[in-house]
């Protein structure tokens, strides 16, 4: 979305703008738009004159191999330096230490980086909690930031500012933001009903719709896939996790490297998924650039390989979006030192 269109005063709809190389531009009109923008949601509202209410804040997660942290399920502790809550906790087949709490000045377009201060502030909770096995910062694989959009409170302390959702109406423009993760239906179903004053034809929305549709029953194993396997393949790919295993080859149930990634999830992800960026299918519809040694990158002959040709790109194309690609992990998914600043 490249702007909002007002008239009379009123938004009315948006311009887009076509970024997969086409460059194709359109205005859609709508009777209302509900502005979901997260932490882009004040650049939104700037728009139409709206004065800025949230207050940015990133929270920096360290990537561990499973070998190292071999916990089975989430640890919660206290930080000892200032009694914020820290997590460790298995995800993808490694381990994640965080998060941190720090307001984010910087552009939102740009993907975030963990400091050397945040990346010690996660070790002195790993060595708190686990005092004996010596665990080293030069041991985590990857780092990773995400930035909250918080409701401005006023608070000194980031930590402080209230975790709540909040709904504005501006001149036709809905804004719904604030709020977790963990609620996300909560919030979406008050942004709904609150359209509903708009337009009183909308469904009912019940509180006890289903989320997601039914699954099919996951087999218990597939041409040699252990259940564990077959079963996180039905969890992420739901009811296309049959036609993925069917049009798998032999080739393609076999894991990238030490990840839990199989081959044939590249393969799909490549015909499937409208990956625009190797960055979208490395870093997105698979995680293997975090969950794997600098990226992957010791992979990309292979990824190369077996994508290049799904994605239809010449060897132009691949070169550039894998030199991309590379910068891209360096600045901001590589593990910081100590000391280091963004």
């Amino acid at each position: 979305v490249e702007s909002l269109l007002r008239e009379q005063g009123r938004v009315c709809g948006v311009r887009v703008r076509d970024c997969s190389g086409k460059e194709r531009t359109a205005e859609l009109r709508a009777g209302l738009v509900i502005n979901a923008s997260g932490s882009w949601a004040d650049l939104v509202r700037k728009q139409i004159g709206a004065q800025a209410r949230l207050r940015p804040l990133r929270g920096s997660h360290l990537v561990f191999p499973y070998y190292c942290l071999p916990v089975a399920q989430a640890v919660s502790l206290f930080h000892p330096r200032d009694r914020r809550p820290v997590f460790i906790f298995p995800w993808e087949g490694a381990i994640i230490v965080g998060t941190t709490d720090l307001d984010h000045a910087e552009d939102l377009d740009r993907d975030p980086v963990m400091s050397g201060s945040e990346a010690q502030y996660l070790m002195q909770a790993v060595h708190h909690q686990f005092p004996s096995m010596d665990i080293k910062l030069e041991q985590a694989v990857a780092s990773y930031c995400g930035v909250r959009p918080v409701i401005a409170g006023g608070n000194a302390d980031p930590s402080n500012e209230s975790r709540d959702f909040a709904l504005w109406e501006e001149e036709g423009l809905l804004t719904i933001t604030g709020g977790k993760l963990t609620t996300f239906r909560a919030t979406a179903l008050q942004a709904l009903r609150r359209a509903r004053k708009q337009f009183p034809g909308l469904s009912k929305l019940g509180d006890n719709n289903p989320i997601l549709d039914a699954l099919p029953n996951a087999p218990k194993q597939h041409d040699g896939l252990s259940e564990i396997v077959v079963r996180r393949l039905y969890g992420r790919y739901g009811a296309q996790a049959q036609s993925l295993l069917a049009a798998a080859t032999a080739e393609d149930l076999k894991p990238i490297g030490d990840s839990v990634y199989l081959w044939g999830e590249l393969s799909w992800a490549s015909m499937h998924e409208a990956v625009v960026h190797l960055q979208d299918l490395l870093l997105r519809r698979t995680r293997i650039g975090f969950v794997l040694p600098a990226g992957g990158l010791s992979l990309m002959p292979d990824i190369r390989r077996r994508c290049q040709a799904l994605l239809g790109w010449d060897d132009e194309r691949w070169e550039s979006e894998e030199k991309s690609y590379r910068e891209l992990w360096q600045r901001a998914y590589r593990v910081p030192q100590a000391g280091e600043v963004t």
